[in-house]
């Protein structure tokens, strides 16, 4: 396992629009093309446990840390949303050559994905999703006997971070005032921390599941000022709180994309809900798999399991 070693895969770059250049590993070249998105906090790194196994299975396997995060840094083009991000990463699979490729994706990642299902028809084979969002369709999980209450309201009750992130990013980045305090918060991402005052430590992902040297290896990504305030445009874009594209994210219609759906089962932000809602929403769907002592991180947490799970969800195409 590659999981401590920031150069284990070589990273490269390409203008993939005007003013975007995206960093991102890529191996198994001519095998079946897939591309794995990290959300928040991530990126590429986040896949390091799932990219040699992958591309040995038949897969090529494309990285990307996405507008604004790691190593592909801000753009000039402008600040990161879904929508920038979704057309970022269509363009940089079709400038490696491909009209059409799998999705995996988590957290943010996998609304980044099904934008990317919704909005380019066709381009997405397949997708696997885990542990992130769900469409915008509350009348039809109210039909289906779920619950009223929205995915963002159930996650609002455990944790202010999306508050935090989305409408007060310049005042907390302001407070992390260094490399080491950024990097400490998004540590706390990955070992437990208090979302509130006062109140417990809430985890994301399951017991034991990342040690101090994992967890600092995938917050260095964030020490940066410049990058760690970019990267909260995710949130940002979401509430409506900065300068935003024209576009909006498309992410209020059912999904026709055959989808796998995964749930770490020891998240303690994103619910039950997460699954029962994304069965609903995808017409065509295997699952949803729910995978004990395992929290928000799948690809890292139960990386085996979750190559497997792709090895036999793409087998014909392999």
């Amino acid at each position: 396992m590659y999981d401590k070693d920031g150069g284990a895969f070589n990273t490269h770059r390409a203008t993939v629009r005007q003013d975007v250049s995206i960093a991102y590993v890529h191996e198994g070249i001519g095998g079946v093309p897939i591309l794995l998105l990290h959300g928040w906090p991530g990126s590429k790194r986040l896949w390091w446990r799932n990219i040699g196994p992958l591309a040995a299975m038949g897969f090529e396997v494309i990285v990307p840390d996405q507008r604004g995060f790691a190593d592909s840094g801000p753009s000039p083009a402008g600040p990161l949303d879904v929508p920038a991000s979704a057309r970022d990463m269509q363009a940089l699979v079709k400038l490696l050559g491909h009209d059409q490729c799998i999705v995996a994706g988590g957290d943010m990642g996998s609304t980044v994905a099904i934008d990317m299902s919704l909005r380019f028809p066709g381009f997405v084979k397949r997708q696997l999703l885990f542990n992130g969002a769900t469409p915008h369709l509350p009348d039809l999980y109210k039909d289906a006997g779920l619950a009223r209450t929205s995915q963002v309201e159930e996650i609002m009750k455990i944790s202010d971070h999306l508050t935090v992130h989305g409408a007060q990013a310049d005042e907390l980045t302001a407070q992390l005032d260094t490399a080491e305090k950024r990097r400490n918060y998004v540590e706390s991402f990955f070992t437990g921390r208090k979302w509130r005052e006062g109140g417990p430590v809430i985890n994301l992902a399951g017991p034991g599941n990342f040690d101090a040297d994992s967890a600092r290896f995938l917050a260095e990504s964030f020490e940066d000022v410049r990058t760690f305030r970019a990267s909260l445009g995710f949130y940002e874009g979401f509430f409506g709180t900065a300068d935003k594209s024209s576009e909006a994210a498309i992410i209020d219609r059912r999904i026709e994309v055959e989808t796998m759906i995964l749930w770490g089962m020891e998240d303690e932000i994103v619910g039950s809900y997460f699954p029962q809602q994304l069965a609903v929403a995808c017409r065509n769907h295997v699952g949803p798999f729910f995978i004990e002592k395992t929290g928000h991180f799948v690809q890292w947490e139960a990386a085996d399991i979750f190559n497997n799970a792709l090895r036999i969800f793409c087998r014909d195409l392999l």
